[in-house]
């Protein structure tokens, strides 16, 4: 492949195609830079939010979390389909570089804009008020995104994970460090306003001296191929935004501040799944995805081991945080979070489902379908919401039992309209992940048991017996799990040392 060295005046050389095993080979062999950005990402977030949780209480927090929902849509920008065209387009001209930085640097601003224009009327409808400052600051956010995108995506079109990864681990920790010193400063839900903005500025900086400056030129040609294929992915994400933000604006406006804190710590936790495990997937698979597209089976056979892969953690730990929800809430958040006890267990349906189909989006963007992801956007959206609604008579509660009922419910869709295109079908889907449920369930059920004979018949401390519980179910799942599909097992252990040996690509270039 040919490296494009932005300012040298000449277009590059057309990417040379690589063959499907030295593609997954070399992306995955930075999978686990990319790991460890989205730890450090995933669990920076939830640990500054834990922070704040403790220090402002559910009240106080709610303002915190209403601001987390207009970052949420900023990130909207990071993984735009405006610049995915950078990582899907066999030949890349500067030109086609130079569209996408000007049309993503124009739809931050513009937002950025609306943003400022807007954020007395959001902050009135949330019922914050203090929300308006908040979002005036944070409006900084897409401009700088936006100025990033460009970069990003070309470091991941030339697979260079590590330098991808790494400024999102420097940013996040940086960017997390100063925001606990001004939350230790008395700024309280301020913080959270100068730690996004400084990560978004460090980001921004630390990819630009990276990939170095982005191509400015354009042409009709680059711009007609923006519009046919970014505008439908940025319409899908834009519209999952919506589907994804939903419920927590139906729960804010509706229910209040208090209430949207209970929803939103649960909600949290949830991600942690989806965006730790299906990030990763959809980031090292989307570039493997695009270079073999025209080898249905094997994107048939990568699609269906990621899901593999992404459903062996993904189910005993999703299961066990509902089942010990409780003692997780009261030990982590502390007492005051009792209410939000039952949503963490309504929502874990939602947690593991959508971690296993996040990475059917790098299957249509890789592929080239775009015309699929948008209309995959428009369908949970069109259910989801009036579920949300459904669900507000027993509060927040119902709101994420009605989310999980939902998701159930357009899952086998979903699931069927990836294998259309990926040449598989639900049945081979459920027989990938059904070793993890079937081992995930009764190491559950165990661990569950365990807590309540050590807590109530022992009396151990709550935090003791919760990790004695968690190491119960961990212990039983992987004996359950070597029993019902050993050679799972094996391959999950391969996969594991691989992953932290950044050579997963020893696995990847197999499949198939």
């Amino acid at each position: 492949m040919t490296v494009h060295r932005p300012g040298s005046g000449q277009p590059p050389a057309p990417d040379s195609a690589l063959p499907a095993d030295t593609a997954a080979a070399t992306a995955a062999h930075g999978a686990r830079w990319t790991v460890i950005a989205m730890i450090a990402r995933q669990f920076g977030r939830l640990g500054f939010a834990l922070v704040l949780a403790r220090l402002l209480g559910p009240a106080d927090f709610g303002v915190a979390s209403a601001a987390t929902i207009y970052v949420s849509l900023t990130a909207v920008l990071l993984e735009t389909g405006l610049a995915t065209g950078i990582v899907q387009k066999a030949h890349l001209r500067r030109e086609d570089e130079g569209a996408a930085f000007w049309t993503v640097t124009a739809l931050g601003t513009l937002v950025a804009v609306l943003t400022v224009a807007f954020s007395g009327a959001i902050a009135d409808f949330l019922a914050i008020p203090q929300l308006r400052p908040v979002l005036m600051i944070l409006a900084t956010g897409p401009v700088l995104k936006g100025l990033a995108i460009v970069s990003a995506a070309r470091l991941q079109r030339d697979l260079r994970f590590r330098a991808l990864s790494l400024g999102e681990v420097a940013a996040t920790l940086l960017g997390g460090a100063i925001g606990i010193v001004a939350a230790e400063f008395g700024m309280h839900y301020w913080a959270l306003v100068v730690q996004q903005v400084c990560t978004d500025l460090l980001v921004l900086l630390i990819w630009l001296g990276a990939a170095g400056l982005p191509a400015f030129v354009l042409d009709r040609t680059a711009l007609r191929y923006v519009r046919r294929f970014g505008v439908p992915l940025l319409g899908s994400q834009a519209l999952g935004y919506v589907g994804r933000n939903a419920d927590n604006v139906v729960v804010s406006h509706f229910l209040g501040a208090a209430a949207l804190s209970y929803y939103m710590v649960p909600y949290r936790i949830m991600l942690v799944p989806v965006s730790l495990l299906g990030n990763v997937a959809n980031r090292v698979a989307f570039p493997i995805f695009a270079r073999t597209q025209d080898d249905p089976q094997r994107v048939r056979s990568l699609f269906l081991r990621v899901t593999q892969v992404i459903a062996v953690p993904v189910v005993p730990g999703m299961l066990a945080v509902a089942a010990l929800a409780p003692d997780v809430v009261r030990t982590v958040f502390g007492a005051e979070w009792g209410p939000a006890v039952p949503v963490v267990i309504a929502l874990a349906t939602t947690g593991i489902l959508e971690s296993l189909t996040t990475p059917g989006g790098s299957v249509f963007m890789g592929l080239g379908r775009a015309d699929l992801a948008l209309r995959w956007s428009w369908i949970p959206l069109l259910v989801c919401v009036p579920a949300f609604f459904a669900g507000l008579p027993w509060g927040v509660t119902g709101v994420a039992a009605a989310y999980s009922l939902a998701t159930l419910a357009l899952t086998p869709f979903q699931v069927a309209a990836i294998g259309r295109v990926a040449a598989f079908r639900l049945g081979d889907w459920l027989r990938a992940v059904w070793p993890a449920v079937a081992a995930g369930v009764p190491a559950t059920a165990a661990g569950w048991l365990a807590n309540e004979v050590l807590e109530t018949g022992v009396g151990i401390p709550v935090p003791a017996a919760l990790c004695a519980s968690l190491a119960t179910v961990a212990v039983l799942y992987l004996a359950l799990l070597r029993l019902i599909d050993r050679q799972l097992f094996r391959e999950s252990l391969e996969v594991a040392k691989l992953l932290m040996k950044g050579k997963l690509g020893g696995v990847s270039a197999k499949a198939g």
